[in-house]
């Protein structure tokens, strides 16, 4: 699969000014020079507000794991002049986390940009690696509710009305292309570039990038000196969507536009947003909850049942072991 924008020959013209192009966008059929596409880029966040989006005067968190598509949104919605303040959740992962905390780190200061941080070991009890160990089976989709409901607690916690994250078009379109195939209605009713808040204690959430692919990303944070953090999360191979992802990205080699046509055309579409059912508090954290328990609340209970089982059962092995050695 292709990874990076076509390369673009000397005498290409950019569509819009007809300098040198730098860049080829074979979905817009345009070519841009690197000033062009950088005001393609930011109007393409500007535009996906005006449709859906927040107030340009809503004081904004940004979800930050130190990527490239979270630091992107942090750089474009500080350039379009919104007040912002990163939040970054340490997973706890050996290695990575320490780099994505740097990447975030470096980013912040080189831009003088308030942001807090936050350990997932300290506020669920477990660190990811922690959670791995215990369940034994692929957890993306358990890392993603926790980073949603740590993301979301952590934003009231902190005052902010609203929470921005990182999603590309590719994550929109794979994610809704994965929720169709598996019917999963309720999941694609709240698929929208911005969803109001559902509860006082619950912030909205904003993807302002969801107009633009994961290359044209790239392609940014190479021309505004964005560091991202190298590589991905070790705990990620094998989740579902990236073959949803990969499935759209060779459609989108043999039809360009084919990803942007999905997405844009189910969000053409009346729909509407928010929950079935009303909220209540959690009987065990009080957060708002859907169920009785919260399904974080849910989760920790079954990683520290299990938990308790395995140390019960070396307990009895280590027992067993004794009784054998005298």
């Amino acid at each position: 699969m292709q990874e990076n924008l076509p390369k673009m020959p000397p005498q290409a013209k950019c569509t819009r000014c007809r300098a040198r192009a730098s860049v080829s966008l074979p979905s817009h059929n345009s070519r841009f020079c690197t000033a062009c596409f950088l005001h393609f880029f930011r109007t393409a966040v500007t535009r996906g507000i005006k449709k859906a989006g927040p107030e340009k005067e809503t004081p904004l968190m940004v979800a930050v794991s130190g990527g490239k598509d979270s630091l992107t949104a942090w750089a474009v919605l500080d350039d379009l002049g919104f007040e912002t303040r990163g939040l970054h959740l340490n997973l706890g992962v050996e290695g990575y986390a320490d780099a994505s905390r740097q990447a975030v780190a470096g980013f912040a200061a080189s831009r003088g940009l308030p942001w807090s941080e936050y350990s997932l070991k300290q506020e669920f009890g477990f660190s990811l690696p922690e959670i791995y160990d215990i369940l034994h089976y692929k957890i993306c989709a358990v890392c993603g509710k926790l980073k949603r409901h740590f993301l979301n607690r952590l934003t009231a916690r902190e005052g902010y009305p609203c929470l921005a994250t990182g999603h590309n078009l590719d994550d929109e379109a794979s994610r809704l292309l994965g929720n169709l195939v598996g019917d999963r209605q309720e999941f694609v009713k709240r698929q929208y570039p911005f969803l109001p808040s559902p509860h006082p204690a619950i912030p909205a959430r904003f993807k302002p990038l969801y107009r633009l692919e994961i290359k044209e990303i790239r392609e940014y944070c190479r021309m505004q000196d964005i560091h991202p953090v190298q590589g991905s999360c070790p705990y990620a191979t094998g989740a579902t969507s990236h073959y949803f992802r990969e499935a759209l990205e060779y459609l989108e080699e043999k039809m360009p536009g084919t990803k942007r046509g999905l997405l844009f055309n189910y969000l053409r579409k009346p729909k509407e947003l928010g929950f079935s059912g009303g909220f209540t508090p959690c009987r065990i954290c009080g957060e708002p909850s859907l169920p009785e328990t919260c399904p974080v609340c849910g989760l920790k209970k079954r990683v520290q049942d299990m938990e308790a089982k395995r140390n019960a059962q070396n307990r009895n092995l280590k027992k067993s072991d004794s009784k054998h050695t005298n």
